[in-house]
């Protein structure tokens, strides 16, 4: 059922947050549903955000281990997770990495992963950027090579609440105001985001509480 409303956001660009018990696999989903976007195509720019900055950045690590390590997925995506596996976990080969000559654009840093820039490709120049829902969320921005702007056209949020933030009103709102304005709006004016949200209610009235009302 989760995954269904995971794909129906990604596909047709719905917005959802679906319960899920903890143990459930709600962090697994969310990183195998930004992959998927990616490689596919279907999304060219996915803002995966979870409720620390800790969170976002394993999230991250998690993602680059499936891009540089999974061989089904280079088997099934050569043309996006071959360049990938030419780093060799090395950040700074990505500067000088080419394709017939012209450089591949690829991305490796701290917060996102820019895949390479291959003619054909249908994830070309895709992008992914990780964040702590607190973090910096409003007005994310990619400039491609060509001078494109590419703003998210999805967002995942990996479970938005910690035990801590889930009893406090104040942390409550703070968030529920930060998905209300920042991420929903970060496809930009009168543009329509994606967004889907599994998440965990820890208490009545909680943030996830109140999304799921």
């Amino acid at each position: 059922r989760v995954i269904a409303k995971v794909e129906q956001a990604v596909l047709h660009g719905d917005q959802f947050a679906v319960a899920m018990p903890r143990g459930f696999g709600k962090t697994t989903l969310c990183q195998i549903a930004t992959v998927w976007a990616l490689l596919t195509g279907r999304h060219s720019f996915v803002f995966l955000l979870a409720a620390t900055a800790e969170f976002a950045d394993a999230a991250l690590a998690n993602l680059k281990t499936h891009l540089s390590a999974n061989p089904l997925l280079l088997e099934d995506y050569p043309e996006a997770v071959y360049p990938v596996h030419r780093l060799e976990g090395e950040s700074r080969r990505c500067n000088g990495q080419r394709y017939y000559g012209r450089l591949t654009q690829i991305g490796w840093t701290a917060d996102q992963i820019v895949l390479p820039t291959i003619p054909g490709s249908r994830c070309s120049g895709a992008i992914v950027r990780t964040s702590g829902l607190l973090g910096s969320v409003r007005g994310a921005l990619h400039i491609q090579p060509d001078g494109r702007a590419v703003r998210p056209s999805l967002a995942i949020i990996d479970d938005p609440q910690t035990d801590q933030s889930a009893k406090s009103f104040l942390q409550v709102q703070e968030r529920l105001s930060v998905i209300n304005g920042a991420v929903l709006g970060l496809a930009g004016p009168r543009r329509k985001i994606a967004v889907v949200i599994p998440c965990t209610v820890i208490q009545r009235g909680d943030l996830a509480d109140q999304l799921l009302d």
